[in-house]
């Protein structure tokens, strides 16, 4: 069979979902299991971990709006260093900064891993998903993105049972980060299968009527703001999840990471869900439910009472969470340029609920002390929702229902 012009300038799925699944063994344990980490090596409080995560989101957004003008700056046709050069040499310096945590010894590297960690990756993820839409629209960038979010997203399922190993005993929660980074060094030979640059958008030749592009960008702006939303939820209960599982739910050190996996495992399987059924494309209706049963899940994941009731309400979370993702990044990498500006803003959104999150987080936690009821998670659920809900539903749908044509 013969390969199309459009398509020999493409970058193969096979090697983009490839280097996303590597990847996310270090990216998750660092961006995510590094919660389970410090508290288990270093008894991080939750108030710290939450401004650990506050560090995390301020440094993403930065980097991820960054990365169009710097990736252009520094690598492309003409620079020293093709783009694909560029994304084997964050490689390398993603692995060195997951060796802090050995090399140092300290709660300060922590702190440095996130710092450093989190805008690297506002680089790496926007350049790889200009790889991997470029040059496919329509039903094929559908297919594409289904790929690309089970490949990351089942990754960090097998990431967080993997973490447990090493939550036995403090000392040796340290060396999750280092070990799991080691996937990056891994991965470097996979990228020789990238092309040196992306391909143009529209290659594939395939165009929308005018009227359904119009649609997918008021979609597009709604989803976002759920997306935000989704994020903000996720980076505010993240943190607390060690310990509620440790102090409240008496959970064993090694299950907390399995426990936390139901809801990326029920992710994996809502993204498969979206990709393989389009009749989702276009519809308001993606506005309504995912938020419904992303809200559900989380408070019954913070009042829960038991490990059961946990994994259940974080399942519900995870669904919630997937649908929001997979509709806001067809629409974005459908709409936009699909280059590494377009995944740049994506990231951008996510790393603006990385930030809000911890922050809503923090302000509860203050209000609970001023209440005379600090360490419970109780005032930061009803904040929470209360902002969540009003702000998200009622600024989103109100949106939707203006924007939505008669």
């Amino acid at each position: 069979m013969s390969t199309s012009p459009s398509e020999s300038r493409r970058t193969p799925l096979w090697a983009t979902t490839g280097v996303t699944w590597m990847d996310n063994l270090g990216a998750t344990t660092a961006l995510i299991g590094v919660y389970f980490v410090a508290e288990r090596a270093y008894g991080f409080t939750p108030g710290t971990l939450l401004l650990l995560g506050l560090l995390q989101g301020v440094t993403y957004i930065i980097a991820a709006l960054a990365a169009g003008p710097l990736t252009r700056r520094l690598a492309g046709p003409g620079r020293v260093l093709s783009t694909r050069a560029l994304l084997a040499l964050l490689h390398v310096l993603l692995t060195i900064v997951c060796a802090l945590p050995i090399l140092l010894r300290d709660p300060i590297a922590i702190w440095l891993v996130v710092g450093l960690y989190a805008p690297l990756t506002g680089v790496l993820w926007p350049t790889i998903e200009s790889f991997l839409s470029a040059g496919r629209t329509g039903e094929d960038l559908r297919r594409s993105s289904g790929c690309f979010n089970l490949s990351w997203a089942s990754c960090q399922v097998v990431t967080f049972w993997s973490i447990a190993v090493f939550m036995k005993e403090p000392g040796a929660a340290l060396w999750a980060i280092p070990v799991m980074g080691l996937s990056h060094i891994a991965t470097i030979p996979l990228i020789w299968y990238f092309r040196p640059e992306p391909a143009a958008h529209g290659d594939s030749g395939h165009a929308h009527p005018p009227a359904e592009r119009a649609r997918f960008k008021r979609l597009l702006s709604c989803h976002r703001l759920l997306l935000i939303l989704s994020y903000v939820a996720f980076s505010a209960m993240n943190p607390l999840l060690p310990s509620i599982m440790s102090e409240r739910l008496r959970v064993d050190p090694t299950w907390a990471t399995p426990i936390t996996s139901a809801w990326m495992l029920s992710r994996v399987g809502m993204f498969w869900f979206m990709g393989a059924w389009g009749g989702w494309h276009g519809r308001f209706a993606t506005l309504l439910w995912p938020p419904v049963l992303l809200l559900a899940g989380m408070s019954l994941a913070l009042l829960s009472s038991s490990a059961l009731v946990l994994a259940i309400g974080l399942a519900l979370f995870g669904m919630g969470m997937g649908a929001i993702y997979a509709s806001a990044f067809y629409y974005a990498m459908e709409v936009g340029s699909a280059g590494v500006d377009a995944g740049g803003k994506h990231e951008a959104f996510i790393g603006v609920g990385y930030a809000v999150g911890p922050l809503l987080g923090t302000a509860a936690g203050s209000a609970a002390v001023s209440l005379g009821s600090a360490g419970t998670t109780r005032e930061f659920l009803t904040l929470a929702l209360i902002v969540m809900l009003f702000l998200g539903f009622a600024i989103v749908i109100r949106r939707a229902a203006r924007q939505r044509p008669a």
